[in-house]
């Protein structure tokens, strides 16, 4: 069987988690690893019998490295990925993909232009509890969705922003909540719904001494009509993962780590409900429950399918395409939240190009 032969940039946190399923998947070798921190290093490439270099240019000049693993602090994607593309290498990133969906949109462009794979690590697409969703809306189980709801509401100490500089600044965060954390249940509710056409947000800060958001409310309309509503934060310490999809023949419901689905089946279709000759119809539904192994980790599907996808020479699970989607709905909100109005998508690049420059200079507040 071919193999990939990959290195991995940036060994702390997820980083030790490409490590470890890269060096055991039948269709990946671990050849290298980079990290500027020298002791994380040199433990992990003793670990798996592999080179370490301190300079990241100085593994991507390695002949025989076929792509790399990007797992680096935001700011450091983008710059990385093109200086990846620059030696011929394909590159997996983990989320987001970059800042900006300016950035996203060279990175694309730049891969495609030297035929080179781009792919985005949203390993929650992997987890069985939403890919039997997905199957659910495909096959039309609940009818044309008309309206979704997504909370994706966690905690935070200011300990944890304290522990990393790059953390809760704009500059090298991107933004707060919506960036970091719920990035990755945004990308399954468009994934999930349809594509985005307008976006109206807002952004707090609510508790934390940070400059970014640590609370986000916003609204979605969808290429199809329907209307989608998000809230997220770092101030909760309850979590709560939760959605609700409504369509013409019923609803589906689902909260993270309950591994199960519960979804509620019309006797009738909504429209048939709406023409009824009585003006408070009775209206029969049936609730089903559904229990899946709710497996979280999907990194290693992941990996494995970008390694198969450069070998077929096809398109990866998620495409660097496919993985702006999310960046570009978190770049909407933040700019809906400062302009106070809606934002059509595709945004305006510069516009959101400035305002974080603007956000830099402390010019926005």
């Amino acid at each position: 069987m071919p193999k990939i032969k990959f290195g991995v940039i940036g060994l702390k946190g997820i980083g030790k988690t490409h490590v470890s399923e890269i060096a055991t998947i039948e269709n990946t070798e671990l050849i290298a690893v980079a990290d500027i921190d020298e002791r994380v290093g040199k433990t992990l490439a003793e670990k798996y019998n592999v080179a370490y270099y301190k300079n990241y240019e100085d593994m991507l000049a390695m002949k025989d490295l076929d792509a790399v693993s990007i797992c680096t602090p935001h700011f450091l994607h983008f710059p990385m990925a093109m200086k990846s593309f620059e030696y011929g290498k394909h590159v997996l990133i983990e989320k987001p993909m970059a800042i900006t969906v300016k950035e996203a949109d060279l990175m694309i462009e730049e891969a495609k232009k030297r035929g080179l794979k781009l792919g985005v690590v949203y390993q929650w697409r992997i987890n069985p509890v939403f890919q039997k969703i997905k199957e659910m809306i495909d096959n039309g189980v609940i009818g044309a969705v008309y309206r979704a709801c997504m909370e994706t509401c966690s905690f935070r100490t200011q300990v944890y922003y304290a522990r990393d500089a790059w953390r809760g600044k704009w500059l090298t965060e991107g933004g707060g909540v919506l960036i970091n954390q719920a990035i990755h249940h945004i990308d399954l509710f468009w994934w999930l719904i349809g594509r985005p056409v307008k976006v109206f947000g807002h952004i707090g800060k609510l508790y934390h001494d940070i400059e970014v958001e640590d609370i986000a409310s916003a609204t979605i309309i969808f290429e199809h009509g329907a209307h989608g509503v998000i809230q997220a934060s770092t101030v909760d310490p309850i979590t709560t993962v939760r959605f609700e999809i409504c369509g013409e023949k019923g609803k589906i419901l689902s909260e993270e780590g309950s591994g199960q689905i519960m979804y509620a089946l019309f006797e009738r279709t909504l429209k048939e409900y709406l023409m009824d000759k009585n003006i408070w119809p009775k209206i029969m539904y049936q609730w089903n429950h559904l229990e899946i192994e709710n497996r979280v980790a999907g990194h290693r599907e992941i990996i494995r399918d970008f390694a198969e996808a450069i070998i077929r020479d096809r398109e990866p699970l998620i495409s660097g395409e496919e993985g702006r989607v999310s960046l570009e709905i978190v770049n909407a909100i933040i700019l809906s939240s400062f302009e106070e109005k809606a934002i059509t998508l595709p945004i305006n690049r510069e516009v959101y190009e400035e305002l974080i420059k603007k956000k830099l200079s402390g010019k926005v507040q």
